[in-house]
């Protein structure tokens, strides 16, 4: 039996600064909503069965959970919005990873912490994808994890694919 997968997404590309001046509140901007549109067709091309999404509660987060689940229609993945995700450092990660693991899920989040989780995750992540930025916005990592529960060891993850906007094709709309 296939193991539960880990799919780890940093939110869509936003604006800089919000009117507010509150980072939580800080929106994607056209480009990030165009790119979260076509990272969750390429996500449900790759799991149209994902059952679940854990989410910072951050509005750009939130948009970018709204974006990328138009792919399922009518029938998106339940979301979990989990606040401690908002700039959650790599020990709360692995708890709220850990507290997931018995199915395939999507992690929405931030950096530098979802940055942390994947290189601490997968050994040599920079000779997988070829570059020292390894989490830029938009980009998505599929991992294989052990099934038994626990924390993550170090390095204990597979890479099965990885995904940015700019490597999928134009879209014909």
């Amino acid at each position: 039996m296939d193991s539960p997968k880990l799919i780890v997404m940093r939110h869509a590309k936003t604006n800089v600064t919000s009117p507010s001046g509150d980072d939580a509140s800080r929106a994607l901007t056209p480009r990030g909503s165009a790119d979260a549109l076509a990272i969750g067709g390429w996500l449900h091309g790759q799991y149209p069965g994902l059952s679940r999404i854990v989410s910072s509660t951050a509005l750009r987060t939130r948009q970018t959970v709204a974006a990328l689940t138009v792919a399922w229609g009518q029938s998106p993945p339940a979301t979990v919005w989990e606040p401690a995700l908002y700039l959650a450092d790599l020990t709360t990660l692995l708890a709220v990873i850990d507290a997931h693991r018995k199915q395939t899920v999507l992690l929405v989040g931030h950096n530098p912490g979802l940055e942390d989780l994947v290189r601490y995750l997968v050994r040599d992540i920079e000779q997988h994808v070829g570059t020292p930025k390894i989490m830029p916005t938009s980009a998505v990592y599929v991992l294989d994890l052990p099934s038994r529960r626990g924390t993550p060891a170090p390095g204990g993850a597979v890479l099965l694919a990885h995904m940015r906007p700019k490597f999928l094709p134009p879209s014909s709309a």
